[in-house]
């Protein structure tokens, strides 16, 4: 009999811890994109469900809010190395951004590279010059 009560207040209790966590929000962070997909208890997507995104270390200042699409998804792009807390509904959780990727290559100045191929070209004018002074000797 004992048991049966201790078993039926954890189902109890269970059931209301249940109800108090009905979305899950799982959240990464690529770079300084960050992500996540936000689904119901059952596993179906939370669609257009907003998310609001604040700083961790303050914590009750919104930064920017986010909605999520027909799938439960969505994306924001934060500050390099950052920690941000993320809120949709009832549950939270914390993600921190990494490095801001790399600069794309640029070409210098066109000035400077066709200094460079000048000067690359006497190489190829020096070594046949070299060979007409051999042949004429």
């Amino acid at each position: 009999m004992f048991t049966r009560v201790l078993f039926a207040m954890a189902l109890l209790l269970g059931s209301t811890s249940l109800s108090a966590q009905d979305l899950r929000l799982d959240v990464l962070a690529d770079g300084t994109l960050v992500f996540g997909v936000i689904s119901q208890a059952d596993g179906s997507p939370a669609a257009n469900l907003p998310v609001s995104i604040a700083r961790s270390e303050i914590p009750g200042a919104e930064l920017a809010q986010v909605q999520t699409d027909a799938v439960g998804v969505f994306s924001w792009n934060g500050d390099a190395e950052t920690a941000y807390t993320l809120r949709a509904g009832s549950v939270s959780a914390s993600v921190t951004t990494g490095t801001a990727p790399p600069q794309p290559f640029e070409w210098p100045p066109i000035y400077i590279t066709l200094g460079a191929l000048l000067l690359l070209s006497l190489i190829p004018a020096r070594l046949l010059r070299r060979k007409d002074l051999d042949g004429e000797a």
